[in-house]
């Protein structure tokens, strides 16, 4: 899992703010969590910083990533070497992804169109 993951969730919900504090940089950042320490996470926060400073965000943005702070859950910024953190598995089940702004809720048995994340221990 790469830093697409955060252009998929800042892209397709319009998630924007400027600043490191914004309910919307926090979102991004339990998102990037959920990715080994290393370069794929460094990666993966760039990509959410540049995405957030390009845009300009509203009030209902900041919001919308308010209410999704609520119910996405937070891995910290511990990881396993064997496996990711539990919560980063609960974010590749379609609630999780519900939850956290990646996904619609389901629709047809899909969610919302979008595939689980691969996790790097092969789990799905």
């Amino acid at each position: 899992m790469k830093a697409p993951l955060a252009g998929i969730a800042l892209a397709g919900l319009a998630l924007a703010a400027s600043g490191c504090t914004s309910p919307c940089q926090e979102l991004g950042d339990r998102i990037c969590n959920c990715q080994p320490v290393g370069s794929a996470r460094s990666a993966c926060q760039v990509d959410v910083k540049n995405r957030l400073s390009a845009a300009n965000p509203s009030s209902s943005q900041e919001d919308y990533c308010s209410s999704r702070l609520a119910t996405c859950p937070d891995p910290g910024t511990s990881w396993n070497a064997t496996s990711p953190p539990p919560e980063c598995t609960l974010l590749n089940s379609c609630q999780g992804m519900v939850n956290c702004g990646l996904a619609l809720p389901q629709l047809d048995g899909q969610c919302g169109g979008v595939a689980p994340l691969p996790l790097p221990d092969g789990g799905a």
